[in-house]
């Protein structure tokens, strides 16, 4: 690999729609993170908009599930930008390589969650 600013500059020249591609993909895993963070927090205050109940324990599952949620999202802003870099170097290289591992991983998780949010739902008690 050459060290010479101008032949680097060739390079990204000529694969431009890859970079591009690239750069659409990475904001798609930057939204869907942004998004996950952001429905955790709706579910962690959520205790505040219904009240209080006679029970605790429903406030704490909202604040652990949303706990998840945000955790998540991050897990998922950080995977996206190790993917992105991996990929710029990849195309610059003439190496990309695709991979699924981390597609099926993040889908798993989600899904995962999305179970986690149907059991919240499921045991939360009806409102008076």
């Amino acid at each position: 690999m050459s060290a010479d600013p101008k032949a680097q500059d060739s390079i990204d020249d000529e694969r431009v729609r890859e970079h591009l591609a690239n750069e659409r993909t990475y904001l798609a895993w930057l939204r869907t993170g942004m998004a996950t963070i952001g429905l955790g927090v709706v579910i962690a205050k959520l205790r505040f908009i219904l009240g209080s109940h006679d029970t605790n324990q429903i406030i704490l599952y909202a604040a652990n599930v949303g706990m998840v949620l945000v955790l998540c999202g991050i897990l998922t802003i950080i995977l996206a930008l190790y993917a992105f870099l991996r990929v710029r170097r990849e195309i610059r290289e003439r190496q990309y390589k695709s991979r699924v591992r981390m597609v099926l991983s993040l889908a798993a998780v989600m899904m995962a969650l999305g179970f986690l949010m149907l059991w919240y739902l499921v045991q939360q008690p009806t409102l008076p």
